[in-house]
């Protein structure tokens, strides 16, 4: 699976307008409703809610993955938004978020679900790849590192859960 096949230029939010976690939710999932991906809007935000009332989707250093899936959601897309100025995401190292990728999945799509979040999650351990998202100027900038990760990192990820978080490891 390749992030670009999740994400397009109409999923990505070059600066979100939201000051804080709910509107960034909020923000986020209407770029979903507009693409058709989540018929809808607040069945899909109870859904990322219930998931980060569980744990903090802010996995620390500048990041946010909130995902769910829903009956809500038609299909496995991920958008993508940034902050400039940084959301309080209530991130486990409590400093704030600026890179939020949100992944929506069908219910019925588990597998597919959780090799989304290793991928994203992969993507974003790159400090390079966050500083040149950070530092884009535009969507298709954006979109363009996106394509350049898939080009490093082609191969699928075994999935692994521990504790409702994703344990990512290359096919051997």
């Amino acid at each position: 699976m390749l992030l670009q096949e999740l994400i397009d230029e109409d999923l990505i939010h070059p600066e979100l307008l939201a000051e804080e976690k709910n509107g960034v939710i909020e923000e986020l999932a209407e770029l979903f409703v507009k693409k058709g991906v989540v018929k809808n809007k607040d069945e899909f935000i109870a859904d990322i809610k219930k998931r980060e009332d569980l744990e903090s989707t802010g996995i620390g250093d500048g990041v946010a993955i909130p995902h769910a899936r829903s009956a809500s959601v038609s299909e496995l897309r991920v958008v993508f938004g940034r902050s400039t100025q940084g959301i309080d995401f209530k991130a486990l190292d409590s400093k704030p978020v600026n890179l939020i990728f949100m992944i929506a999945a069908p219910i019925e799509v588990r597998k597919e679900y959780l090799q989304a979040v290793a991928k994203v999650a992969r993507f974003l351990k790159s400090e390079t790849l966050k500083g040149a998202m950070l530092r884009a100027k535009s969507r298709k900038a954006m979109m363009d590192i996106v394509i350049d990760f898939d080009g490093v990192l082609p191969e699928s990820l075994k999935v692994e859960t521990k504790e409702g978080r994703v344990i990512y490891k290359k096919n051997s």
